[in-house]
């Protein structure tokens, strides 16, 4: 009787098993779980699908950079640049003085010469004074620049020129009735200690 009974009940598994298989291999959506799937990608909400994409798209700001793009400014230019502008100021202030001023325009800008051409300028402003005559008449001259030339530049070498056009306004007794001249100027640089210095000016004939 429980031989039966026993035999009964892996008879009754059998069925269920075999049962099973049938209705995976017959009766099972493999396809429509796949569409679901495809679905599910498809119509994802929008905000996953713009985070996703932000990384990848460039803004036509960056395109724009990207295609026009800017030239390097090597350092020769922008030593040039500085001398030109340092050569500038110089004229300016060595060519502007007056009677009055004890010639501070050529002792201020020693800092800007070299040895040579502070020795110079401590003999021209001792010459001067012993040639100057009264100085109840005013006299002075404001020297502007036009613009600047570079005609000579070896940073290897330290040497350097830059002539600058300059306008003269000569004033005597009083500012009002001042004349106006343009005169050149050529400023010869040197590098002393890795610094530019000015080793000579000459006005150039006008």
């Amino acid at each position: 009787m429980v031989r039966k009974f026993l035999n009964l009940i892996v008879i009754i598994i059998a069925l269920v098993a075999l049962a099973g298989i049938v209705y995976v291999v017959f009766f099972y959506d493999f396809i429509g779980k796949d569409r679901v799937s495809e679905e599910k990608k498809i119509f994802s909400p929008p905000e996953e699908i713009q985070e996703e994409g932000e990384t990848m798209v460039l803004s036509s700001e960056n395109q724009k950079g990207l295609s026009t793009g800017k030239r390097e400014i090597s350092q020769s230019e922008i030593s040039e640049e500085n001398l030109k502008r340092m050569a500038a100021s110089f004229a300016e202030r060595f060519g502007s003085y007056s009677n009055h001023s004890n010639y501070s325009n050529i002792s201020d800008l020693k800092i800007f010469m070299t040895n040579t051409m502070q020795a110079w300028a401590d003999g021209f402003v001792e010459e001067i004074k012993a040639k100057q005559g009264s100085s109840d008449i005013y006299y002075g001259v404001t020297t502007k620049t036009v613009a600047t030339e570079v005609k000579k530049f070896d940073e290897g070498a330290g040497q350097a020129e830059i002539l600058v056009k300059t306008q003269k306004r000569e004033s005597s007794g009083t500012m009002d009735n001042a004349a106006v001249t343009y005169q050149d100027i050529l400023i010869f640089f040197i590098k002393e200690s890795n610094s530019w210095k000015v080793d000579k000016a000459e006005w150039q004939k006008e």
